[in-house]
């Protein structure tokens, strides 16, 4: 994802983005049997299988783990303009983000890649993204279109207590102008470190969101009233899920103390009872 997980966290990793990754060909393979192509549509079907049979270029970013409520990450993959438009409020992107539809919106980076993405499949374990685009800035010299495929895989467990996320993404970029991937693989060492990079603080960020939850929920509803660059069933579903992941996080946090109490009670030793003094007789 460019404005998410490239530029931030939109699904369509930006052409000028992305470099050679250290994967190898059995890494690539095993990325493509994840997707699940027996249960796309045969346009779906198509438009993927030309990207991933003969991509350009191939990256797998590295897997991280955060802490987060599951229902708010699924959320926030799925709804990247949330979070760019926080990034907006903050005045840390140029990233522009705009809905077309329940599965589709139009990206631009700000800085040369403009992309129409849509997720193809989704369920929490498996987010699939489709985008077509084109990139025109200084790291090509004319413009260049291309697609690219994201495969994010996630998943859920418990870590002290708290729920975890770890997820990784398999990003094919296929372009359409012939030597550009040349140029791109030259730049690798430096655009595929920004690539991961990008990736890595993005998820943080994420975590953030979810901390943010658990420790201020009511400046975090605050937050979700001023997010105009979103939907109204957009922003209202946010600062729903945010609530429901700050409310569980107290829960939690009062079950460990009930069980912490208990534990205490039943640790405690055993009272030792003073035995009667006999009555004084004369």
């Amino acid at each position: 994802m460019a404005a998410w997980f490239g530029t931030g966290m939109l699904p369509g990793l930006a052409l000028a983005q992305i470099g050679a990754g250290p994967a190898g060909f059995d890494t690539r393979e095993e990325a493509v049997r994840s997707i699940p192509f027996d249960e796309l549509n045969e346009q779906a079907h198509a438009k993927l299988w030309r990207v991933v049979s003969s991509p350009s270029i191939y990256r797998r970013l590295p897997t991280q783990a955060i802490v987060c409520d599951p229902d708010l990450y699924v959320f926030l993959i799925r709804y990247p303009e949330v979070v760019v438009n926080i990034w907006q409020l903050m005045g840390v992107t140029k990233v522009q983000v705009k809905r077309t539809g329940s599965f589709t919106f139009d990206a631009s980076d700000g800085s040369g890649t403009v992309s129409s993405v849509e997720l193809v499949y989704g369920r929490p374990e498996l987010h699939v993204f489709y985008a077509e685009g084109y990139y025109e800035g200084p790291l090509l010299r004319q413009r260049t279109y291309g697609s690219s495929v994201l495969v994010l895989r996630s998943t859920y467990n418990q870590q002290a207590g708290k729920p975890q996320v770890t997820h990784l993404m398999d990003a094919f970029v296929r372009l359409d102008r012939p030597g550009a991937e040349i140029v791109v693989k030259t730049l690798q060492p430096v655009v595929g470190k920004a690539a991961d990079f990008n990736f890595i603080e993005s998820t943080k960020f994420v975590g953030q969101v979810q901390q943010a939850a658990e420790m201020n929920a009511p400046g975090v509803q605050r937050l979700a009233a001023k997010l105009t660059a979103v939907g109204p069933f957009v922003r209202d579903q946010f600062a729903q899920y945010a609530r429901a992941a700050g409310q569980r996080a107290v829960l939690r946090e009062n079950s460990r103390a009930a069980a912490g109490d208990l534990r205490a009670v039943r640790e405690l030793p055993t009272a030792t009872i003073a035995k009667p003094t006999p009555a004084f007789r004369r």
